[in-house]
């Protein structure tokens, strides 16, 4: 009799030893779609913005007003603060991010980069979307 007590004991630390490690392989499901949800909802970097300015061609400030909604009057702001061209767009991603709070998510500024006549080349861009 003790020996059946034996075996079943051993039988229940096996499954609980089963349970432990499904549960840990469930956590490691979840921890993986939590890391892909807040790399995909992350908000965009100074260094993903200059990125990005460096890929802006002469349509710039079409750009800006229709897919990034910037208003004229702070382009034109933009435009007499800054002399050079790469640093205007710059500074003019750093207003719509500053805008948006939030929703200025790398992945939210690619889609808003990738609609319409304004579309700036999936190799421009595409690093948005790829997890640190």
């Amino acid at each position: 009799m003790l020996c059946f007590v034996k075996d079943l004991q051993v039988n229940t630390l096996s499954s609980e030893t089963s349970r432990k490690r499904r549960a840990a392989s469930d956590s490691q499901v979840d921890i993986s779609s939590k890391q892909i949800c807040r790399n995909g909802s992350r908000l965009v970097k100074e260094k993903q913005l200059m990125t990005v300015a460096r890929n802006f061609g002469k349509s710039w400030r079409e750009i800006c007003r229709l897919a990034l909604n910037v208003p004229s009057v702070k382009l034109k702001q933009i435009e007499g603060d800054h002399s050079l061209h790469v640093k205007r767009v710059f500074a003019m991603l750093r207003y719509w991010r500053a805008c948006q709070r939030e929703k200025a998510t790398a992945a939210h500024l690619h889609s808003l980069l990738s609609q319409d006549d304004w579309v700036l080349p999936p190799e421009s861009i595409g690093f948005l979307l790829e997890m640190d």
